[in-house]
Order: C-alpha cells, then sequence, then structure tokens
C-alpha cells in the first residue's frame, strides 16, 4: 500500500497518459504508490493519483516512479510457468534493480534475456513492455507520431502485453500499460478501450489509475461529456485522488463553463491540504509531461480565466 512508498519528485519526466501513464517532460509531482500507479506515464501516462492525504497515498507521480511501483507491485514471489523458479527469479531481480536505479536500458536488457530465456513466464513479458514503453518515451515528443526506434520499442511493447496476456497475466496493470502504449501511438480511441478494460480487471485501490487515463483519452477524443462523468465517478470512488478535480476543471472548461472551472478549482484549493495543492495546480508545468495534448491545452487556457487564477489566489492565502 501507499504507506510503504513515499512520494518524490523528479526533474525529468517521460510522456505519459498519467497518471499515471501521456505528457512531456518537466518536473511534476511522483506517484509513490505501489497500490495506485502515469504515465504517462511511464504515465502514464498516466500516470495521475493525488491522493490529498499523503500518508496514505502519495501525489500524482510521474511515470517512472509509477512504473516502478507497479513492476514492485509484480514481482513474482514465486514465479509460475514451468521454467526454473529460482534461473527467473534471479532475472528478475537483476531486471529490478536496474529499474530501481534508473537504468531502464538495462532493465530493457534484463526482461528481454528473462523472456528469452523463460518464454512462459508472463511478468517477464509485462515488465518488458514497461520497460520498453519508458525507453520509448524517452526519445519522443508527446503528439508526434514516433518513427525509428521508439516506434519498434512500442511495436514490440504491444506484443509483449499480449504475450503476457496469452500466459494469464492479464490484470489492470498490464492493461494500463497497453493503453500507454498507443496513447503514445496516438491510437487514442484503441488506448481508451484498454484503459476501460484496465479499469475492469483493477481493484478498488488502483481503478482510478486506468479511469483517469480513460478520461484524458476521451478529452483527446473530444468528448469532455463522456469524460466529466469518469472524472466525477472518480471523485464519488476516490475522493482522495486530488488530480481529478483538475481534470474536472478541464473537462468544464472544454465545455465552455468558466464557472464549473472555477468551482472545480474552488474544491482542489479546499481541505487540509489545499494549499499545497493549489501552489501545485497554480502552473500547467504539474499537467505536463502527465497529461493528453488536448487535455493540456484546456488546462493551460483555464488558467488564464480571472475567475480561476481569484480562486487560486484565496486558496493561496
Amino acid at each position: 500500500r501507499a504507506e510503504r512508498n513515499g512520494c518524490s519528485y523528479t526533474s525529468h519526466e517521460t510522456p505519459m497518459l498519467t497518471t499515471a501513464i501521456f505528457s512531456a517532460r518537466p518536473a511534476t509531482p511522483a506517484l509513490a504508490s505501489s497500490a495506485r500507479f502515469a504515465a504517462v506515464a511511464v504515465a502514464s501516462y498516466s500516470d495521475l493519483a493525488h491522493p490529498r492525504q499523503t500518508s496514505r497515498s502519495a501525489a500524482s507521480c510521474g511515470r517512472r516512479a509509477a512504473l516502478l511501483s507497479l513492476l514492485l507491485l509484480s514481482a513474482p514471489t514465486r514465479p509460475a510457468g514451468a521454467s526454473s523458479p529460482a534461473s527467473f527469479a534471479q532475472m528478475a531481480q537483476a531486471a529490478f534493480a536496474a529499474f530501481e536505479r534508473a537504468d531502464y536500458l538495462e532493465s530493457e536488457r534484463l526482461w528481454r534475456a528473462a523472456t528469452e530465456q523463460h518464454p512462459k513466464e508472463g511478468l517477464g513479458w509485462a515488465n518488458l513492455a514497461v520497460a520498453l514503453i519508458i525507453n520509448a518515451s524517452d526519445k519522443m515528443t508527446l503528439g508526434v507520431l514516433p518513427t525509428g526506434e521508439p516506434l519498434q520499442r512500442l511495436e514490440e511493447a504491444l506484443s509483449a502485453t499480449e504475450r503476457a496476456e496469452a500466459l494469464g497475466a492479464a490484470d489492470g496493470i498490464l492493461l494500463n500499460s497497453r493503453g500507454n502504449a498507443l496513447g503514445l501511438l496516438q491510437r487514442w480511441g484503441e488506448a481508451r478501450a484498454a484503459y476501460a478494460a484496465a479499469t475492469t480487471l483493477s481493484p478498488r485501490d488502483f481503478e482510478s489509475i486506468p479511469r483517469s487515463n480513460e478520461a484524458l483519452a476521451l478529452m483527446q477524443l473530444e468528448e469532455p461529456a463522456q469524460a466529466e462523468a469518469l472524472v466525477r465517478r472518480i471523485m464519488r470512488r476516490d475522493p482522495n485522488f486530488v488530480d481529478a478535480f483538475a481534470l474536472l476543471a478541464a473537462v468544464r472548461w472544454m465545455q465552455g463553463d468558466p464557472g464549473g472551472t472555477a468551482r472545480a478549482i474552488a474544491q482542489l484549493c479546499g481541505g487540509g491540504d489545499g494549499r499545497m495543492w493549489c501552489a501545485r495546480y497554480s502552473t500547467e508545468q504539474v499537467v505536463l509531461g502527465r497529461w493528453t495534448p488536448r487535455a493540456v491545452e484546456a488546462y493551460r487556457e483555464l488558467l488564464k480565466e480571472k475567475s480561476v487564477q481569484l480562486e487560486l489566489k484565496n486558496g493561496l492565502i
């Protein structure tokens, strides 16, 4: 659970569809909850949870921190399949260690070696996909179709998720990763479907991640009303997920409702930790590197609205 992992900040983010797994690069809060994971994503896009009670769950993580949490969630205590448990466990341990020290290329290499030696281990394929998505996103810009090496990595990541699913490793985390890869490929309709499927397979303490990613995909598809329905469901089921309040502001803005936008920001700035969240969400930097392009643009524009600026100012007093 979140208590086991502290949230951190990073000066370099990779694209994800929050969290958490889509986005660009600036410093954004990291999502350090092993139960929560974008990343865009990676974040991710996701990659995206912003719980108000940071003692219970960390605030909005960049895709890498989030994906690391997911990898730890998936770490095998007893490897499945017919391959040698000790051998696969050792290879997985080495790959996790590389990921933890931020050597993502080495982690990818080690997971690929693990899948080659133990092709029936679904966790190997699932975690290879995560590493591939991170390394692909490092060499591309969200909103620009990938080519060359990033494209090859993303295509391989999709194949890896299919292998993992065929081996029985399908869960909310795996399908959320698939959505992240599809989003980076700008296959938004398919990404939305993957996130929806991920939500269905996710436990209660993880479902807000793929659901928020689906909302972001819908915003990119110019379906703000549908996105709003998902965001409001997150707010009902997971009121500590602070990013949902910012998403609500953005979807109201996309629907031409500055009053509703300002009210959502007022909610974000309320509560015991409101001043902290108000400060973080007072610039577009908090969503860059995490949200889809149209969602980022909506947030950038709503910050120019006088009523929103007043709510942010009041929240910082």
